[in-house]
């Protein structure tokens, strides 16, 4: 399709279910990945206005937690940073990325991570970013404070609800810290929401 387009196709990466390319015209290029759907999500497809059906946000960053152990990249380790603060804490995302391959429990995912996410400045300075590049040491600092978090949330959940999405009353991600956990643990305030083929919304009862 892009060839037929006039556009110059480079292939970096290809596996089954899996296609990285660098799509260039000109002086201009972009990166691009194509990822066959497993169809296993914990959120049906969103509709987004330029790229029609998408990934939930949740499901997206589930994948890339995985994809942080699964190939040592470091726009995989910038994503996940990212994940954390925008769609939900590390520990969380360990948690239900595990019921998408369960070859993996979430503390093997944080420690896998953990031993491959080390890139160096060079790395992390050659990204593309919208702005300017971050401070890879202030990176490096994100990281081992959003690990040590990660690691407690999942010292702390009930290990028979690992797999699956944590969630509030209301079905919103849940989002607290070690602390606001135990809390709400003890108030029983917690939903967990499991994936399943295509995805669905949670219900409350």
């Amino acid at each position: 399709m892009f060839e037929k387009a006039h556009y110059e196709v480079r292939v970096f990466r290809e596996r089954q279910g899996f296609v990285e390319a660098e799509i260039r015209r000109g002086g201009d290029a972009v990166l691009m990945q194509w990822a066959r759907d497993s169809a296993y999500r914990f959120f049906p497809l969103v509709q987004h206005a330029e790229f029609g059906l998408t990934l939930h946000p949740f499901d997206l960053a589930t994948s890339k937690v995985l994809a942080l152990v699964g190939r040592i990249e470091a726009r995989d380790f910038v994503d996940t940073l990212t994940c954390d603060r925008q769609v939900q804490p590390l520990g969380y995302l360990a948690w239900a990325a595990c019921g998408k391959d369960p070859g993996f429990s979430p503390l093997s995912i944080l420690e896998e991570a953990a031993r491959t996410a080390r890139y160096t400045d060079a790395e992390i300075r050659a990204l593309d970013f919208a702005g300017e590049a971050p401070d890879p040491q202030e990176l490096s600092r994100t990281w081992r404070v959003q690990l040590a978090a990660a690691r407690a949330v999942v010292a702390t959940l009930p290990a028979e609800e690992a797999g699956r999405a944590v969630l509030d009353e209301s079905g919103r991600l849940f989002r607290g810290d070690e602390e606001a956990l135990r809390a709400a643990l003890a108030a029983g305030a917690l939903r967990y929401h499991r994936g399943s083929i295509r995805g669905a919304f949670p219900r409350l009862v």
